[in-house]
Formats: C-alpha cells, structure tokens, sequence
C-alpha cells in the first residue's frame, strides 16, 4: 500500500498522497496525534486550492494491522458521511480502513478552554451544550451514536459555533444488542462515559451521547468535575453507582429548570434520560430564553 506523503508542501520531494474515493489529496504538515492516529492538513491536489482547509486522519504507521483501529476509521467514514448537521463535522472523503478527509474545523477546544480556567457564561453554556444535542440528534437520526462526547471531541469558534468532531468511536443503534466489551465500542474517555457503557448487559441507547454531554452541562455550570477520583476505579464505582451532585448546591444562582434538566442528564438510568432528542433540544432552548429574560418587576399595592 502506497503511504501517505508527509513533507512539507514546498519541498521538491513532495509526492501525492495516494488515490481515495473521490480523487487525490496533497498532504501537509501534522496537525496533531492521539495514541493510535495521527491527523494531517490537506488540500485536492488537483484545481486552485491554495488553502490548506481539510484534515486527513490515518492509523499511526506502528499499527497499521491493528484490525480494530482499522474498524474504528471504516465507522468514523460511515457515520461521518451519513450525518448532515452544521455542528457535526462531515467526513467528504476515505479510503475504507486507512484514512478519511474532513474540513478543518477552526477555532479553540472546549477542553483547553476548561484546562486555562475559563469560565463560560452560564446562558453561553447552555447555548453550546444545545448546538451539541442538535448535533448529536442528527447522528442519532443518521442511526448512529457518537461515543465519545467529551471536551477534547468539542471545537468552539470565536462566534461561539459549537462542532463535535473525531467519530472515531461511533456506533451504529442497535436497542436489541446487550453490549459486550467487544461488541460494542466502549473505549471512550472514562470521564464522561455513561454507567450503562460499563456494562456487558445493557444495549447502549442514543441517551448515552446525552449523559456525556450532562457531564460536559455539569462542568460547564460548576467548574469542578462530575466525578474527581483520582483512580480509575474509583471513577468507574462512581459512575455506576454514585448520585451526581446536586448543580444548585454547587452553584446558587442556577435556575431550577438547569437544575433539573441537568439531573435528568445524569440519570443512571438511560431510559430515565431526556428523549426523544427534540426534547432535550427543546429544554435548553427554554432554559437558554429563561436566562435571557429580565427579572420580572415586582409591584407594590398602595
């Protein structure tokens, strides 16, 4: 198999990147690597594109033969090209198994947002968290789960558009499947997975994109963690079986409906959870009008 070229795009050895699905794809400098893959910029290498506005992601050369890296990429190409929403990013392009070409999202993630300290306002919060049940509706409409909605997956743009990106961990919905640690993919961040994700017996539902993104709603308001155990153990007994923190304890000023809708999010169990996905998109945007709405002004009786 012909490898992906990665020299510089002005240097006199540069070769083509090899032939996908809808043509070929002139491959730049690295943009960024995770564990097992690594993400490139791009541009078709034939017509005028003088800007480098997509990304290709392909397996890290070391495990090239790793099946279900392989699997992970034939899923994200599927999911990313059945999705038709504004605040998921599309996958136009794949070679089934090698690497798959995206437009470059622009802007800052949500994760290093969290990790500088930064705050967002709370009506700014709830804006975000509600583009990203948008998002996840369409996936979910699409017959797809994300499986890993976490801050890192999360590009905000300086006018505050929200885009989920990497569906490197996507499923297809299946409510008669009980998941095994095989069958289903259940490799996502810890963090922010869902307690039926833990377990072998249970078929993961659309609801389990709704608990990430409660996680995600609950640190936003709050700015602690759902759960701070330091251990994975510890995290994964919580979890399971430990009660979310009540957001209005934490946070005074929290209007109830948030706190509500907040601890409908975080229910263990899944069935219990806001669905279909146009009723929790509907909650935030009432919660969304409740923030912006002045005080009522109180009138005095003579």
């Amino acid at each position: 198999m012909t490898s992906v070229d990665t020299s510089t795009p002005h240097s006199p050895l540069r070769r083509r990147s090899p032939r996908c699905l809808h043509g070929a794809w002139e491959v730049g400098r690295q943009l960024g690597e995770g564990t097992y893959y690594r993400v490139f910029r791009a541009r078709p290498s034939a017509g005028s594109f003088d800007g480098w506005d997509f990304a290709l992601k392909t397996i890290r050369p070391e495990f090239k033969r790793d099946r279900q890296l392989a699997e992970r990429l034939v899923r994200e190409a599927e999911a990313g090209a059945e999705t038709t929403s504004p605040h998921v990013v599309p996958v136009i392009d794949a070679r089934p198994g090698a690497f798959v070409v995206m437009p470059r999202v622009w802007g800052q993630p949500l994760a290093e947002i969290l990790r500088q300290g930064k705050r967002l306002p709370m009506g700014t919060a709830v804006w975000t968290a509600r583009q990203l049940a948008q998002g996840l509706s369409s996936m979910h409409e699409a017959g797809w789960i994300h499986g890993d909605v976490k801050p890192d997956n999360i590009v905000l743009s300086k006018t505050g558009h929200a885009t989920l990106i990497d569906l490197g961990f996507a499923q297809r919905v299946d409510v008669k499947l009980p998941c095994s640690s095989r069958k289903c993919d259940r490799q996502g961040t810890l963090r922010y997975l869902p307690p039926e994700m833990l377990s072998t017996t249970v078929p993961v539902l659309p609801q389990a994109d709704t608990y990430s993104l409660g996680v995600i709603l609950f640190e936003l308001i709050t700015g602690r963690q759902l759960f701070n155990q330091p251990k994975t153990e510890g995290i994964i007994r919580a979890q399971l079986s430990q009660r979310a923190p009540n957001v209005r304890c934490l946070v005074a000023h929290v209007p109830g409906s948030l706190d509500t809708l907040i601890a409908k999010m975080l229910a263990k169990d899944p069935l219990r959870r806001p669905f279909p996905d146009d009723v929790l998109v509907k909650a935030l945007a009432a919660v969304e009008i409740e923030l912006l709405s002045p005080p009522p002004k109180l009138t005095h009786a003579a």
